[in-house]
C-alpha cells in the first residue's frame, strides 16, 4: 500500500474511528481486577492517540509535501547500484535510455529511472508545456528547468503543493514566460531523514552526478529538450535551493541559471561536513569567492525577512559574483520557511528563468 496513496490515508481514518469507538464502548466494560482494567484503559487511550497522530502525519505528508514518497523514503533505503541487464535496461529504462512514463496528474507524467553515471535509481516527474504537442513546434527543442525539493521532500511536491504547472500556464498566457519543460528530480536518494548533501560522497551516493549528468541525459533521450546548457536552469527550495546553486557553480556544462528559494550557502549534511575536502568542494560561496575564473552562470537568490539567515545568505552569495550580469536578489517581507512563501516567489522566479534560458 502506497504511503502517499488515498487507500493508506483512508485506512488511518478508519483506524481512528475504530479506536475511538472501542475506547467509548469498552471503557466501563473491561473485566478483571482493577490493575488490569486500568492498564487496558490506558492501552485503549494510547492506541487512539497513536492512530490520530498517524492520520494527521499522513494528511500533512500528502497535502504539504509530500515529504516522503514511499516507505523506503520514510525508513531509509539503499542506493547501491544494481548491474543493468544488457537487453532489458534497469529501473524502467531501456537499453537506449528510453523511459516508460505514466500519468501522475493533468499534464504531468512520471517515471522511475536509473542513472548510468551515478548508479542511482530515482523518480522523475515531467511537465510538458501545451506547445510541446503543437505541430507548429514539432521541430523545437524546449528549454528545461530542473526542480529540486527540500530535505525531507519529494519531487512531486513541485506539482502537488507548489503547483508550478499552474503558475507556468498563467505566465505563458500573459506572455511573461516562454514554454519550458519542468522536470522534478529525486534529491533525497538515501531515504529517511538522511541528507545526501547534493554531493558525490565516495562509497555512499553520487547525488551530484545523478542530478547534473544522469537527469539531463535522460530528459534529452526522451523529450525534445535543448542540448546546450545555456537553455537549462535549475531551481530548488530550502536544501534544494542550496543544491541548485551548488550544481550550477560546479556544473556550468549542465546549467547556466539557478534559482535559490530560501536557501543557504554551505553544506549542512553530516556526511559532507565531516569530510573536510568534501565540505570545501561543496561550498558554492567559497568556490565562487576563490575561483580564478568564475563560471558563466546567473543566480537568483530569494529569501524572507522572517526566515532567519535566508536573506543574509542570498546577499552574501550575490556579493561574491565578479560579473553579476542578470543575477538578482529577491526578498519578501513576511513568511517563514514554508511552501506558502516559495509558492509566492514562483512567478518572479519563473519569469527570470525564462529570460535566462530562452
Amino acid at each position: 500500500m502506497s504511503l502517499t496513496g488515498t487507500p493508506f490515508f483512508v485506512l488511518t481514518v478508519v483506524l481512528v474511528i475504530g479506536a475511538l469507538t472501542a475506547l467509548f464502548l469498552l471503557w466501563n466494560r473491561i473485566p478483571g481486577p482493577q490493575p488490569l482494567r486500568l492498564a487496558s484503559r490506558f492501552g485503549l487511550a494510547l492506541f487512539s492517540q497513536i492512530t490520530a497522530v498517524v492520520m494527521v502525519l499522513a494528511y500533512v505528508n500528502n497535502s504539504m509535501g509530500p515529504f516522503y514518497e514511499s516507505w523506503s523514503d520514510l525508513f531509509g533505503g539503499s542506493t547501491t547500484p544494481v548491474t543493468t541487464n544488457a537487453g532489458g535496461g534497469h529501473g524502467g529504462v531501456s537499453s537506449d535510455g528510453k523511459l516508460r512514463f505514466t500519468t501522475y496528474s493533468n499534464g504531468v507524467v512520471k517515471s522511475y529511472a536509473y542513472g548510468a553515471a551515478s548508479g542511482i535509481e530515482g523518480s522523475l516527474y515531467v511537465w510538458l508545456p501545451p506547445q510541446y504537442n503543437d505541430p507548429a513546434y514539432a521541430q523545437t527543442d524546449f528549454p528545461v528547468v530542473e526542480l529540486l525539493p527540500g530535505t525531507p521532500g519529494t519531487p512531486q511536491a513541485w506539482f502537488g503543493t507548489l503547483k508550478v504547472q499552474d503558475e507556468m500556464r498563467k505566465l505563458m498566457a500573459s506572455g511573461q514566460v516562454k514554454p519550458m519543460i519542468m522536470v522534478a528530480a529525486k534529491l533525497n536518494v538515501l531515504g529517511g531523514n538522511t541528507d545526501p548533501g547534493c554531493a558525490d560522497i565516495p562509497g555512499i551516493a553520487k547525488t551530484a552526478t545523478w542530478l547534473a549528468k544522469d537527469v539531463p541525459a535522460l530528459v534529452r533521450s526522451n523529450f525534445r529538450a535543448a542540448k546546450e546548457p545555456t537553455h537549462w536552469g535549475v531551481m530548488g527550495y530550502s536544501a534544494g535551493a542550496y543544491c541548485s546553486v551548488n550544481l550550477a557553480v560546479q556544473h556550468p556544462d549542465a546549467f547556466r541559471a539557478a534559482v535559490s528559494l530560501s536557501g543557504y550557502n554551505a553544506p549542512v549534511s553530516p556526511l559532507v561536513v565531516h569530510n573536510a575536502p568534501l565540505d570545501r568542494a561543496n561550498n558554492p560561496l567559497l568556490h565562487l569567492k576563490y575561483a580564478a575564473n568564475q563560471p558563466p552562470i546567473a543566480l537568483m537568490a530569494a529569501g524572507s525577512l522572517q526566515d532567519p539567515g535566508t536573506v543574509p545568505d542570498a546577499r552574501a552569495l550575490l556579493a561574491v559574483l565578479r560579473h553579476p550580469g542578470a543575477s538578482k536578489l529577491v526578498t519578501v517581507a513576511t513568511g517563514g520557511h514554508n511552501p506558502s512563501v516559495w509558492k509566492a516567489m514562483l512567478p518572479e522566479a519563473l519569469v527570470w528563468l525564462s529570460n535566462q534560458t530562452t
